[in-house]
């Protein structure tokens, strides 16, 4: 202990998000509401973390902005990243990276299709169904990724990233107003108002 009265008091800080990972970490139940309360947009801010976090770890160059937007282009690369990392650190993960990758591009590119389908028609049909119903399935291979990067950063729960932020409740209410938004459309479609 320091017996200098004069010297300025010391404490130990800590934050929110000391370890740093390879991939980024987030638990299952943040994972699935942010995905599903934002209608699918947290998944471009989910790649775009994914691969913020993996340039940092390996110094590579490489835009994590457009990897994020164009994510159905290196949606492989991103889990065979995570796959090999699993490897070289000789940690046991039973997924299949290739399977979920291309998963996640053929069911993101459906529903895309079926967007525009939706938005020709003025009438409220089957096909406007699809697209939100079609949301956890494009999800999936997704949350498998997450899981595999989980594993990798030893946080296998995520809970160093579980809970919901202020950031985050700003998301989901812009998530529930475009949710408001699908349902009253589809109240007024359906009812001839």
């Amino acid at each position: 202990m320091d017996t200098n009265i004069y010297s300025a008091p010391e404490a130990e800080l800590h934050t929110e998000f000391t370890e740093e990972f390879d991939f980024y970490v987030v638990s299952s139940a943040k994972f699935w509401v942010m995905n599903l309360g934002t209608m699918g947009l947290y998944s471009v801010y989910w790649f775009y973390r994914q691969w913020r976090e993996y340039k940092r770890a390996s110094g590579e160059s490489l835009w994590p902005v457009m990897r994020a937007i164009f994510s159905i282009f290196f949606t492989h690369s991103l889990f065979i990243k995570i796959q090999s990392h699993l490897e070289e650190a000789e940690i046991e993960y039973k997924w299949r990276p290739k399977l979920m990758a291309a998963i996640y591009i053929v069911l993101a590119i459906l529903g895309s299709i079926i967007d525009r389908i939706s938005y020709l028609s003025d009438e409220f049909s089957l096909i406007d169904i699809f697209s939100p119903a079609l949301l956890p399935l494009t999800v999936w291979p997704l949350f498998e990724g997450q899981k595999a990067a989980n594993t990798l950063s030893g946080d296998i729960s995520g809970k160093v990233n579980a809970k919901l932020t202020p950031l985050n409740f700003l998301w989901l209410g812009v998530g529930a107003l475009l949710w408001a938004i699908v349902v009253f459309g589809a109240y007024i479609v359906i009812s001839g108002e």
